[in-house]
């Protein structure tokens, strides 16, 4: 199990006050705790192992712990895939979750998607949509330049496709909500003109700290994995994720299919080999 830094020592402080008792803790770990018949070791770097005879019963404990912190608000939480990637398609997702729902969230452990490997994304993502409600826009890079040729501007474009995937939840689902990891100055400012009756929150590194836009940009990725990989058997290679052979897959392309495969706006150069 591993938890975000900053809610360790928090963390620390239930345990005690539940009668967990403090030992000399191992190389790097912030605290050793004896808690009955189990030892739950809290490591710096946001690791949690469990030890002693009990260990089932102490992960039940933590995570439970853990989970009360959680809003459990219903809303809509949004994130997306691909827009700083060179290669393939831009990928938004909004998905809507009320309490039960986040429970269920809470239970498969969803987190960022970023912190998670690729196998499990897919997977998470198929258990997500089983138990939550979303509205998803895959935008290949075909469409992705015709669209920047009308705005000029990804994150203009971003907003014209959040703003329709939100409408489009609204319409189902009553909640008062919106929470969306923040790509630009303009964006809280537009949802709130649109959708003024409700509360809007745009956060930076949203995926981070709230679990309904991680579990929405668990989903967006999985979309942009599985059309990564239709094309890449287009292109008879694997096409790799990131910017790190961009020059190198503009000479593997024929240029007759670079809007096919590529966001042709994006600038190719030094700085891009990242």
């Amino acid at each position: 199990m591993k938890l975000e830094k900053e809610k360790l020592p928090k963390l620390i402080e239930e345990l005690k006050k539940l009668g967990a008792k403090e030992e000399n803790p191992p190389p790097h770990a912030l605290s050793r705790l004896r808690l009955d018949n189990s030892i739950v070791t809290i490591y710096k770097s946001g690791s949690i192992v469990f030890g002693g005879k009990e260990t089932e019963e102490a992960k039940k404990l933590v995570a439970f712990l853990v989970s009360r912190e959680t809003d459990r608000t219903p809303r809509i939480g949004c994130d997306e895939a691909g827009k700083g990637e060179f290669t393939g398609p831009l990928v938004l997702a909004c998905i809507y979750a009320d309490e039960s729902t986040i429970n269920k969230l809470i239970e498969l452990q969803v987190k960022d998607s970023k912190k998670l490997t690729k196998s499990r994304i897919l997977k998470l993502a198929d258990e997500i949509r089983k138990v939550c409600h979303g509205a998803v826009s895959v935008i290949t890079p075909q469409k992705y330049n015709e669209l920047y040729e009308k705005h000029k501007n990804a994150n203009r474009l971003m907003e014209e496709a959040y703003l329709k995937l939100i409408d489009k939840l609204l319409k189902k689902f009553k909640t008062e909500k919106i929470v969306v990891d923040r790509f630009s100055r303009t964006l809280e400012k537009k949802l709130k003109e649109i959708f003024p009756d409700k509360e809007i929150e745009v956060i930076p590194r949203a995926d981070e700290k709230d679990i309904v836009v991680a579990a929405a940009s668990i989903v967006a990725k999985a979309e942009r994995l599985k059309f990564m990989e239709k094309l890449s058997e287009e292109a008879g290679f694997t096409l790799p994720e990131g910017n790190l052979k961009n020059r190198e897959l503009l000479e593997k392309i024929p240029p007759h299919l670079h809007h096919k495969f590529f966001k042709t706006h994006f600038n190719v150069g030094e700085k891009d080999e990242r």
